[in-house]
């Protein structure tokens, strides 16, 4: 098979992590993979080099059986080449953007910029939503575009076909668990306790503020904790100013991810609904670390039996702080959430993945040829 990824801008994120991992799974099985973007923000040393091209049309894409994106703009770009050259266009979706868009119009998710009681703060708030009601029209009509989708997690296949009564594949994301392998042995947790916290702090679905307080909490309270925060963009003042972290790192390769996996006691992941996947939590598993987590779709959909994390509520930072107390304490709880742990990433080993994705395009692109 021949086929283009595209992707508009190129940046630290782990959405461009994993389609550039598709690209070189695709290669490695012996299919001609053409990688464009338009800009690249980042480099954080890719595995496979995308080509820049100065425009998404008709001269730059190259010929190929299919065309696969992950945004709506690229969806909007690339879905007239596709149409014209009758091939199909594959829409692989990493989140759900129309639900992100209503959860602001519903105000259950409000900007930081946003949350003061003043006049003109109101009066913009107002004009903003306005605009995301725009927005939300141009997603459905994007996404109403008969594209072949496919989605990283199974609420998101539940809220297109839901929302738009179309099919939708469930591809998951992947780890190599040759990089993402166990720590030697279990750490010693009667010292201090290193939590590890990954993500971008104003991106709000990530709850990043609800670690800070938990570990505030527990600093309050006398225990013996380090936080460590990866971020994919620079750290903003907000957070360096709450003064509870102790280490931050930007911009990390995948190595010095995985290691640094291994040397901590427990992954707080903190997000609301509007996550897409997860990514870090299964890393963390695979490295046998336990991991905290929110009771959303995205993580409970890891496993039926969900006895792999210690749950708690959303925008509970208490219950974080005593999630961490628990499995300190209660060295039964952590063998359990390890030994589970590590069985449930086993079932996102990128070679799985690799074989799901290579069946849903060989199906389509097959298809058409006949």
């Amino acid at each position: 098979m021949k086929i283009v990824y595209a992707i508009r801008h190129v940046g630290l994120t782990g959405g461009v992590k994993v389609f550039f991992q598709h690209v070189e799974l695709l290669r490695n099985m012996g299919h001609t993979v053409y990688l464009i973007t338009r800009f690249i923000d980042e480099k954080w040393g890719f595995r496979v080099t995308p080509e820049i091209v100065p425009s998404f049309d008709e001269m730059h894409v190259p010929e190929a059986d299919a065309i696969v994106v992950t945004t709506p703009k690229d969806v909007e770009d690339l879905w007239k080449i596709a149409k014209k050259r009758n091939i199909p266009l594959f829409h692989f979706m990493q989140g759900f953007e129309p639900d992100y868009v209503l959860e602001r119009i519903r105000g259950n998710v409000v900007p930081a910029r946003f949350r003061s009681k003043g006049f003109l703060t109101r009066l913009n708030y107002l004009r903003k939503k306005r605009g995301w009601k725009q927005k939300l029209k141009r997603f459905d009509a994007l996404y109403k575009l008969p594209t072949l989708k496919i989605a990283i997690s199974p609420h998101l296949v539940a809220g297109v076909e839901k929302r738009f009564k179309m099919p939708c594949y469930l591809l998951p994301n992947g780890i190599d668990r040759k990089v993402f392998y166990p720590k030697a042995a279990e750490l010693d947790y009667s010292g201090t306790i290193r939590i590890l916290s990954v993500g971008n702090y104003t991106i709000e679905y990530k709850a990043i503020p609800d670690i800070l307080k938990a570990v505030k909490i527990l600093k309050e309270k006398g225990k013996k904790v380090f936080l460590t925060r990866v971020s994919p963009a620079d750290i903003p003042d907000d957070e360096k100013n709450y003064g509870v972290v102790d280490r931050f790192f930007v911009r990390i390769s995948e190595q010095e991810m995985a290691n640094l996996y291994r040397e901590t006691h427990v992954l707080v992941s903190a997000s609301t609904e509007i996550e897409g996947f997860g990514l870090p939590p299964v890393e963390a598993m695979s490295t046998g670390t336990p991991v905290i987590l929110t009771r959303v779709a995205p993580f409970l959909a890891f496993d039926e039996v969900r006895d792999y994390a210690y749950f708690v509520d959303v925008h509970r930072p208490e219950e974080i702080a005593q999630a961490v107390i628990d499995i300190t304490k209660n060295e039964e709880m952590r063998f359990t959430l390890i030994k589970r742990g590590f069985e449930v990433s086993g079932r996102y080993a990128i070679d799985s993945v690799g074989k799901m994705l290579e069946t849903i395009l060989r199906k389509h692109i097959e298809k058409d040829k006949e």
